[in-house]
């Protein structure tokens, strides 16, 4: 996908607000910071979230250069691999295929209502999510009590493309931080010709009012010390504004001990070689007081997490990953 394309996709008059509102934060003119970023998206690649969520209006172009935007990613991910077979895209599939990573009970309406029923009966409370869904949009948590018919909820089921499944019970000690949410690793996995590489992992932390932990739902990001296993740094939102503790649960980010840290770590490396055809994948990891378990992998994940929790561009680490690959050839 081009420049010209992101720039015919993009919403400008919502994004020409958004300039307005940081004009007069920064003291910038709204049109030239307009006209400015139509550069970056012909000169670095960027859509018109990267010149906001990076703060481009506030950097050079060779901190510009250095982001992985999301030009840069759709030419990158062409080469790179993106899921040739489908496997990860699918999230029925991906539990059906991969219980040894996902651990936990699914259903699908292909299953037949006799398998609804049963899993009624055995989950009390589950969750209720799109099967193609993105940034945790549409995810819920339902119990078996609000089901009033069996037959018309699995036709709500199938109507929709949504599915079941067991409600993660996450690890006490890791659950403190934001108890009302499930809060999971992102790691980032390579793999060249069997080399499965760990080259980038972030704690994804709820705010304790949505279950879910997304970037986009409200949550926050916190930098991860892949050696020591703790959390490292302030956490920050999509809106880049940092927190030393968590505003509901006041407890402190840095320093703290991520469980089964070791069992995450060779997880992902386990499933990233089931897919070795997808060169980069994002796994996305709960904790239960049993060990970690893989919600999903994203193919051709986004680096917006990782560059707005550094505040700094991550494009060297696809530019390593290609580096590898020439050295393969």
């Amino acid at each position: 996908m081009g420049a010209l394309q992101f720039a015919k996709n993009g919403n400008y008059k919502r994004f020409y607000e958004n300039l307005k509102i940081i004009g007069k934060k920064e003291h910038k003119s709204p049109l030239i910071m307009f006209i400015d970023s139509a550069l970056c998206v012909l000169v670095t690649g960027s859509g018109l979230s990267d010149y906001l969520n990076y703060k481009f209006y506030n950097k050079s172009w060779k901190e510009r250069k250095t982001y992985a935007t999301i030009g840069y990613q759709a030419d990158f991910y062409k080469v790179g691999g993106l899921d040739p077979d489908k496997l990860l895209h699918n999230k029925i599939n991906f539990l059906r295929d991969n219980p040894d990573l996902t651990k936990r009970d699914f259903y699908s309406t292909d299953q037949g209502i006799e398998a609804l029923e049963k899993f009624l009966k055995k989950h009390n409370t589950f969750v209720i999510k799109p099967i193609n869904g993105l940034g945790g949009a549409d995810v819920k948590k339902m119990n078996a009590s609000e089901v009033e018919d069996i037959k018309d909820f699995n036709d709500y089921i199938d109507a929709n493309d949504m599915f079941l499944e067991e409600l993660i019970v996450q690890n006490k000690e890791w659950g403190k931080i934001s108890p009302k949410s499930i809060n999971t690793i992102r790691v980032m996995t390579s793999n060249v010709n069997g080399n499965v590489n760990i080259f980038c992992m972030i704690a994804r932390i709820g705010n304790s009012i949505n279950l879910q932990d997304n970037f986009h739902q409200g949550g926050s990001g916190v930098m991860v010390d892949t050696e020591k296993g703790i959390l490292v740094g302030n956490a920050t939102n999509k809106d880049m504004e940092e927190f030393e503790v968590h505003p509901v649960s006041g407890i402190k980010f840095d320093g703290y001990k991520i469980p089964y840290f070791n069992e995450i770590i060779e997880l992902t490396k386990k499933a990233a070689l089931k897919f070795p055809k997808t060169i980069v994948i994002g796994w996305d990891v709960a904790i239960t007081d049993k060990g970690p378990l893989i919600i999903e992998g994203n193919n051709g994940p986004g680096f917006d997490l990782p560059q707005v929790v550094m505040n700094k561009g991550n494009k060297y680490m696809l530019e390593n990953i290609k580096e590898e690959m020439n050295q393969k050839k």
